[in-house]
């Protein structure tokens, strides 16, 4: 409990005042690059873009995912092998989220209370003035429309460009823990992330973002991810993968104990943009173009 007040303060000074906070580095250990292997590979007919992973904790063996702008505003269920999820009446296809409109739905996470959200937060050169969460609770087996979803907009507290020449606020990433809401933006210009906490009221239609952190994450953040057990935060980019141990009270993430691995995914299935736990030694990793691949905590090592 005591790096939560000041590092709350902090952030509101440095907010106040124009700065940023202090970039967090760590030293990654010198190891061969994780080559991926196909694991697994979806429709491309149901996800034309697998753009985000979460697994349901009350639907066992059931991850929910998303295509991107342009694709219709519904998530849909896969095995972790990219099979469609059978029930009693054929296989269990996209749930529309009604009255939802996919902007450029990017991320999606949930808690085991059956709580879901979608991140409608893509903004590719940072053009867009406000984005959106969708919340809602998640579907019942075989169910094929959501028809209370609830909206709550925000824009990015320290843009004042559109587009931001830096293009910093762009976003793939985010994840609960404790009953709140983080995202990790993706930038552009540099192999940074930000990490903001987003508090959404109990009514009302626009959530209140407040930035905590600066990590050198070493690429751009396409996917964050909770372990079951809520003791391990993983972070994707294209290039790499982090696993941090999460401390057990407070929002200083990227200086716990962590791994680190390099990754390589296949030259025509470079574009990993999903990742989910499949247990709590495995990690589920999905690429726009439709593979599955898995990555073992076995094969991260330790960093300082």
């Amino acid at each position: 409990m005591r790096l939560t007040l000041p590092i709350a303060c902090l952030t509101w000074v440095a907010i106040g005042l124009g700065a940023e906070p202090e970039v967090i580095r760590r030293v990654v250990p010198d190891m061969p690059t994780v080559e991926l292997k196909t694991a697994g590979r979806l429709n491309l007919k149901l996800i034309s873009e697998c753009s985000a992973l979460w697994a349901s904790p009350s639907q066992p063996g059931i991850f929910w995912t998303l295509s991107d702008s342009g694709a219709k505003p519904a998530i849909t269920p896969i095995r972790a092998d990219g099979s469609s999820v059978m029930t009693p009446k054929g296989y269990w296809g996209g749930v529309v989220l009604k009255g939802a409109v996919n902007v450029d739905w990017e991320a999606i996470t949930g808690d085991a209370a059956g709580n879901v959200i979608v991140g409608d937060v893509g903004n590719n050169v940072s053009r867009r003035r406000e984005l959106a969460f969708y919340l809602f609770k998640e579907p019942k087996l075989g169910g094929t429309e959501v028809t209370e979803v609830r909206k709550v907009a925000f824009a990015w507290p320290d843009q004042t460009a559109f587009p931001d020449p830096e293009l910093t606020h762009d976003c793939e990433a985010m994840f609960l823990l404790r009953g709140k809401l983080y995202l990790l933006t993706k930038h552009r210009r540099d192999t940074l992330t930000d990490l903001w906490r987003a508090d959404i009221p109990p009514t009302g239609d626009r959530a209140t973002l407040t930035k905590l952190a600066r990590f050198d994450v070493g690429g751009m953040v396409t996917d964050a991810c909770v372990s079951p057990d809520q003791k391990r935060l993983a972070v994707l980019t294209y290039r790499n993968v982090w696993v941090f141990e999460l401390p057990a009270t407070g929002e200083d993430f990227f200086r716990a104990p962590a791994l680190h691995a390099p990754i390589s995914p296949p030259m025509l299935s470079w574009q990993v943009e999903g990742c989910a736990w499949v247990d709590s030694g495995h990690l589920l990793v999905g690429s726009e173009q439709g593979d599955l691949f898995r990555i073992a905590l076995t094969d991260l090592r330790e960093v300082k």
